[in-house]
């Protein structure tokens, strides 16, 4: 009796020190987080016979709050604090900062306008899934203000997307070594992911993500169709918080290849972008 109870405890004790993942994502109302996101690269692209190659920088700082939370939902107010960039491409070289009021007064202070300092409600079920944006109309504005800039998120995989930046939810009952997938497709733009966890310590787990995003889809700038056909390969090694599934950090690798159709020229690019997020509670 005495050793069935000794495996019953061991059993117990493994359990609870190891903290396998519960499948669910695990706030409190009331917490807060700052999500940092720094991305750099190069993009090549070939045109009339020339190739010309740009860099560029970015870095972003999102405030978070758990505002509510109902019927398995939560409710999270982001707000965007802060902002900086630089580009080097085609004889110009421009940096942008949210902190100087000439920044944000200029050309492209105007992409921000509406997004900086500006809460945003997102509300996420705690299965990990993107619920519709409480104010629609305010992010559907917000989104589509710059064509552009939404087909640079859609090739950095959709970072406006709350869940995928906050949150990694790891199926109960995984464990080191297991994989799994998902997919996503939305307005021609499909995203399949291959998970596989390959370690967890501290309560903390490490997961290595491959995922391929191909985007096929037109916009349009200033007046002009713009066809975009592009696949991006994503490699990321992510930290997660085996409790509360919160990405500790996400660090990856984004290869891009494809044209863009545009004015009857068909223009091939290349990309390669490494990028940072983490997200520190407040």
């Amino acid at each position: 009796m005495k050793k069935i109870f000794v495996f019953v405890l061991s059993i117990i004790s493994f359990a609870a020190f190891s903290q396998l993942p519960s499948g669910k994502i695990v706030l409190k109302k009331g917490q807060h987080f700052m999500v940092e996101s720094k991305s750099d690269g190069t993009i090549t692209q070939e045109m009339m016979g020339q190739t010309m190659e740009m860099t560029l920088e970015n870095s972003t700082v999102i405030s978070t709050e758990v505002k509510d939370f109902k019927n398995n939902n939560y409710t999270i107010t982001q707000t965007l604090t802060s902002v900086k960039s630089k580009f080097s491409g085609m004889g110009q070289d421009k940096t942008f900062d949210s902190d100087k009021k000439e920044d944000m007064e200029g050309e492209a202070g105007a992409m921000y306008k509406d997004k900086f300092n500006v809460p945003k409600d997102v509300i996420v079920s705690n299965e990990g899934v993107n619920i519709t944006p409480t104010d629609t109309a305010k992010t559907k504005a917000a989104n589509g203000a710059n064509a552009m800039s939404e087909m640079i998120g859609a090739m950095g995989g959709g970072q406006d997307n709350v869940a995928s930046a906050l949150f990694l939810v790891i199926p109960a009952g995984k464990k080191v070594g297991d994989s799994w997938v998902d997919s996503t497709t939305n307005e021609g733009v499909k995203m399949k992911r291959t998970y596989t966890l390959t370690s967890i310590a501290n309560k903390v787990a490490t997961v290595s993500v491959i995922g391929i995003l191909d985007i096929n889809k037109t916009m349009q700038i200033q007046g002009m169709d713009m066809n975009t056909a592009m696949t991006s390969k994503i490699n990321s090694i992510v930290l997660v918080d085996v409790v509360s599934s919160i990405q500790k950090e996400n660090k990856s690798t984004t290869d891009v290849s494809g044209t863009i159709d545009v004015m009857g020229q068909s223009i091939p690019i290349t990309s390669k972008i490494n990028s940072l997020t983490t997200v520190k509670s407040l």
